[in-house]
């Protein structure tokens, strides 16, 4: 049994959790208050010093940060369906398609959306220089055309077969859907499809 440690409220646990349903795997959850600083106490800190979410539990040992959570649960699955399939003939560029375009939302859009967020959201905890939000819009605003062009041509992120790359993007686009921006035509078709997913985790 897998136990996933999630807050109560949406994080980037959700995408683990769809993770999970896309295959098939058994899991509890174990809800975290974060306003109680649940998080912060010790038996959840030995689970992840860094007290974070997501985590999880899975014969006796503990994953954390929710991209290599999501791969390591796709290696759990025997067909290895979040992935391309190694038998396919074009399995190089597949995968380095998905690695692509997974890399490039990391670097080009997560990193600035969290320090945007920490300024617009959390801006009670830290204080940041005057400025820094601009240049985080301003390098949000670049990459997010390169992003929603990979859409223009194919159902998914990364091709025409849903991966998990989809799931780190569902995430990433409604991240700035929820800071304000106006995402294009083709990203919005895009979240409305895969919301209508199965296995979408609707809550």
């Amino acid at each position: 049994m897998i136990t996933l440690y999630k807050y109560t409220h949406p994080s980037r646990a959700e995408t683990v959790v769809w993770a999970l349903k896309e295959l098939g795997l058994d899991y509890e959850i174990k809800e975290l208050d974060g306003k109680k600083g649940d998080q912060r106490k010790p038996e959840f800190l030995a689970i992840n010093p860094f007290g974070k979410i997501p985590a999880i539990t899975h014969n006796g040992k503990h994953f954390t940060e929710s991209l290599a959570i999501i791969e390591y649960l796709n290696d759990l699955h025997p067909d290895k369906s979040l992935t391309p399939s190694q038998d396919d003939e074009n399995y190089a560029e597949k995968n380095y398609k998905l690695r692509q375009v997974i890399s490039f939302g990391m670097i080009e859009i997560e990193s600035y959306l969290w320090i945007l967020t920490k300024i617009k959201v959390l801006e009670n905890y830290e204080s940041w220089p005057e400025g820094v939000d601009k240049n985080c819009l301003s390098c949000i605003q670049n990459a997010l055309p390169i992003a929603s062009s990979w859409l223009e041509s194919q159902e998914y992120i990364a091709g025409d077969s849903f991966t998990l790359a989809d799931i780190y993007y569902h995430h990433l686009f409604s991240w700035l859907k929820m800071l304000g921006f106006d995402l294009p035509e083709q990203v919005k078709i895009y979240l409305k499809r895969l919301s209508n997913r199965d296995n979408f985790p609707k809550k």
